[in-house]
């Protein structure tokens, strides 16, 4: 599987750092000047272009879902003034949103594509090296979805590449039935979702997105941050445990680690962990729903969806 990068505002790469500490109370400054040479002390390049403009004093900035918080406190051209308010990690390409008076400021990526220029070319390289899935970041309507999917029919006539919703933006989800349906399954991408709606309606977000998958037969993914404290501990926290567990028996066809596995100390941990977690509940939930009387959830809508539904929750409760 690969993905795109989409309408996200993002850091740059820090120079070659691996990383940066952002202490409280200290200026920062985000640019989107293009640096020949190292970047600056407390610099971090942003892709956007329209980014200072789109920006007021007083705005609070988000990195990584507000994993680290800024306020900004200045604008010169390109250039805006931060002081740091909640200190914390900042990673490369993490994502930036913006915040006035308690809203999201959506007027910053409201112009940037679905599919970026540079999109398309990983896209092609995506094609060329046979990926089975092509994953699209913060989809807003399913046009794009039916776009990609002919530009891939007409690049890759000998086999199909199934195209994947990222559900992680507010117009993922005003839009999510045509999504859903456009594509050929969807992910809840649950860190840049949780930056772009309340934080106290992600799980209800999560559900739904889920249970609609369902009720469309579309498989599911519930993605980021599972086991976040496993990019550095080598045990999980017992609520990360209680989340895996929740995404299992709401029936998410798959679970998927990002920088658990991508960046963390204990990558194969993290995945054993996941799969023993995952193992373990679906044995016990099919155990307890044995014991109770089945109660299976109806997913058809036609007459005869509906007899073969019948027909498999029959034979689903027999054993």
């Amino acid at each position: 599987m690969m993905d795109t990068d989409g309408s996200e505002i993002h850091m740059g790469d820090l120079g070659g750092a691996a990383s940066a500490k952002a202490e409280d109370g200290e200026i920062w400054t985000f640019s989107v000047r293009a640096f020949n040479s190292p970047l600056p002390e407390h610099t971090i390049h942003v892709n956007y272009d329209g980014f200072a403009e789109d920006v007021k004093v007083g705005d609070e900035l988000l990195v990584d879902g507000g994993m680290v918080r800024f306020e900004v406190i200045e604008k010169i051209g390109p250039d805006v003034k931060c002081r740091c308010t909640d200190p914390g990690l900042l990673l490369p390409r993490a994502n930036l949103t913006f915040w006035r008076d308690g809203s999201l400021v959506r007027e910053s990526n409201a112009m940037l594509p679905t599919i970026s220029s540079k999109d398309w070319l990983d896209i092609d390289f995506g094609i060329a090296e046979g990926v089975d899935f092509i994953a699209v970041s913060f989809v807003k309507s399913a046009e794009v979805i039916n776009h990609l999917k002919s530009y891939i029919a007409a690049r890759c006539r000998d086999r199909e590449i199934a195209v994947i919703a990222k559900i992680e933006s507010i117009d993922s989800l005003k839009n999510l039935e045509e999504i859903i349906r456009a594509s050929d399954g969807a992910m809840v991408a649950r860190g840049d979702l949780g930056a772009q709606i309340p934080l106290d309606q992600v799980p209800s977000a999560q559900q739904k997105i889920v249970k609609f998958c369902r009720q469309l037969n579309k498989p599911v993914i519930v993605a980021s941050q599972l086991l976040e404290s496993m990019i550095e501990y080598p045990t999980p926290t017992r609520a990360e445990v209680a989340d895996v567990s929740e995404a299992v028996r709401q029936q998410a066809d798959a679970l998927m680690l990002s920088g658990e596995s991508a960046m963390g100390q204990y990558p194969e941990k993290a995945l054993t962990v996941l799969r023993s977690v995952s193992i373990w509940i679906e044995r016990w939930w099919r155990e307890e729903k044995r014991h109770e009387g089945m109660e299976l959830p109806g997913i058809a809508s036609s007459l005869s969806d509906k007899i073969s539904e019948e027909i498999c929750n029959s034979a689903a409760k027999m054993g």
